[in-house]
């Protein structure tokens, strides 16, 4: 089959293009893929997750309402149920973060790091408003958790944050904040965990303890370790017939109020299914105790258990409750009325529980959480280090230096490429000889030298600006003086001959007409100049102090020895390809005339 010329060179021609979209695609792979992971979890990073994960729909939050339950989870998550039958009757995703709910007559509000305050009508599920929160310098992305506890007219809030110990008062109809109510104690530094008020006292237990808060005097009365008990704090309590009983990855504890310490304990020795304890109610001599693997309801009075290790009908692969056998699950929220009990667990499953017999009623299930797209990456890497200062001192440093360097090879460039004087070959080959050593063989001698030179001048080099400025120029000048040769020697002699005829001194010469025709070239020599500092580590990393780190330096900072924020290292090397991408597509012009200069002569 005989194929004609312009089939042929059409079919090479589509052959060429399917190749160069390959080779585009190669090339902006790695960019792309850094850009994606930005915007990543950390732990999705770590493990080796491709695709972006959902938020975790955990239970966090039930509350009883007339015919309606309002079912909220982890993720910022309002599910409205209807009581008969546990249908949903409405959502609304706030996706926020270290999120906590409470329920009054009129709103549902949430509580979060990430948006503060928010006031949902309970009808509908509209916002009504939204509320900042008085914290100032906090990285919400090490905020463990909100607490919010409903006090009629207002909420006693606060935040599970390292370094914060205090307390807060929020005025629904004022929609404001009072002033902080500090918790320093013998028993600081604390983080506060969960809050519980009975009468006029408020119950707070810490990461150490249990704190007695006098709510009317606003300031801690008592303080009781329980680091022998519950070593990470009581991650659940509740008070009762002048007890409280207090939960954790322990098991549960009494604590006896009017004694001041701690008189009995719930383990798996005394007969419920598991220590790790994730939810309370107390409900006069039944104590009942969601832990990770069921339910175990315990009778005060006489230590009677009775277990319920399968509670929730399974969750099928399309998110709809199936009607096979009832499953284990965590009993993360409780909520109890009558001889019914509601039970909350992970997948953002709710059950109906009939404390009589024992049986699951009917079995619910909230939405999924949303894409977790964390764009706060771009927020945090500013936080957890000085990026704006390294990213200033990149674009001086690199500037300047490019600047310098520049000026002194083109100069040096049109001298070599013009002037026949004695030592032109050998300092020619000279430039080229220093490119052949690796530059890492300079390190310890330049090192030395700037220690040297400061101490004999008294001028400090290491750590300035003038120090790295002169470096980097040091290094540039003989590799732009080398390129920048060949741009002047393909300019035709011929045209600075005609300018000396029409009366141009050898100054004009250069300026009006060797330099706009060689300009392409220095463009293009200087942004290769200007990406190569731009990207360099190896001496920034050894001459650079605190103040003037580049940003290669400043990306290596979030590898750490406790920890590896490759999601913000990937958000820091996004936000440092920008300003390079933009000069690029800026120049791309002077670039490409750069780069075919001199490719056809005459």
């Amino acid at each position: 089959m005989q194929i004609s010329y312009y089939l042929k060179q059409k079919i090479i021609h589509q052959i060429t293009n399917v190749i160069m979209i390959l080779f585009l695609i190669i090339t902006l792979f790695p960019i792309v893929w850094m850009a994606y992971s930005s915007i990543k979890e950390n732990t999705d990073i770590l493990s080796g997750k491709v695709a972006l994960s959902k938020a975790e729909n955990r239970t966090k939050f039930i509350q009883l309402d007339g015919p309606n339950i309002y079912f909220c989870t982890q993720d910022g998550g309002v599910n409205k149920f209807k009581l008969k039958d546990l249908s949903r009757d409405g959502y609304v995703s706030t996706q926020t973060m270290a999120t906590n709910f409470a329920v009054d007559e009129k709103y549902v509000w949430v509580s979060s790091a990430n948006r503060g305050l928010l006031k949902f009508d309970k009808e509908n599920l509209k916002k009504v408003k939204e509320y900042k929160l008085p914290f100032k310098d906090i990285d919400i992305s090490k905020v463990a958790g909100t607490i919010i506890l409903n006090d009629g007219n207002a909420f006693w809030y606060s935040i599970h944050y390292r370094g914060f110990e205090g307390i807060m008062k929020f005025d629904k109809q004022k929609g404001t904040f009072s002033e902080i109510y500090e918790l320093a104690n013998e028993l600081s530094p604390i983080q506060v965990i969960r809050i519980f008020k009975q009468g006029e006292v408020l119950w707070i237990s810490t990461n150490k303890g249990l704190l007695k808060f006098d709510a009317k005097a606003n300031k801690v009365v008592a303080a009781t370790s329980l680091a022998s008990y519950l070593p990470g704090g009581a991650g659940v309590l509740v008070a009762s017939s002048g007890k409280v009983f207090l939960g954790g990855a322990n098991g549960v504890f009494v604590f006896d109020i009017a004694a001041g310490q701690v008189v009995g304990r719930y383990q798996v020795e005394q007969g419920i299914l598991s220590n790790q304890v994730e939810s309370l109610i107390s409900d006069g001599d039944q104590l009942y105790i969601g832990t990770n693997v069921g339910l175990s309801i315990i009778n005060t009075r006489t230590n009677a258990v009775k277990n319920y290790g399968n509670l929730f009908n399974p969750v099928a692969e399309d998110k709809e409750v199936t009607k096979g056998e009832l499953t284990a699950g965590v009993v993360a929220v409780m909520v109890k009325q009558g001889d019914k009990l509601f039970v909350g667990s992970t997948i953002g499953r709710l059950s109906e529980v009939d404390l009589a017999t024992g049986k699951v009623l009917q079995t619910g299930v909230g939405k999924e959480g949303h894409w977790i797209i964390a764009w706060r990456n771009y927020i945090d890497m500013f936080k957890n280090i000085n990026f704006g200062k390294y990213l200033w001192n990149s674009f001086f440093i690199c500037g300047v230096s490019m600047f310098i360097s520049m000026i002194l090879a083109t100069f040096a460039a049109y001298a070599i490429s013009r002037f026949n004087f004695p030592g032109n070959k050998l300092f020619s080959l000279s430039i080229l000889a220093t490119q052949m050593v690796p530059g890492i063989m300079f390190l310890i001698p330049i090192y030395i030298m700037y220690i040297k030179f400061t101490e004999l001048t008294g001028i400090p080099m290491k750590g300035t600006y003038f120090g790295m400025i002169f470096l980097y120029s040091a290094f540039f000048v003989p590799f732009s003086i080398w390129i920048l040769r060949g741009f002047f020697a393909a300019i035709p002699y011929e045209l600075e001959e005609a300018a000396r005829i029409d009366g141009c001194s050898p100054l004009q010469v250069f300026w009006y007409v060797v330099l706009p025709l060689a300009m392409p070239g220095i463009i293009a020599t200087g942004i290769y100049i200007f990406l190569t500092a731009w990207d360099e580590l190896m001496f920034a990393w050894i001459l650079t102090s605190g103040d003037t780190m580049t940003i290669p330096v400043g990306i290596r900072l979030f590898v750490g020895n406790y920890q590896n924020r490759f999601d913000l290292m990937m958000a820091a090397a996004t936000v440092a390809t920008i300003p390079v991408m933009v000069l690029f597509f800026m120049l791309q012009k002077h670039i490409v005339q750069g780069l075919t200069a001199g490719a056809v002569k005459g």
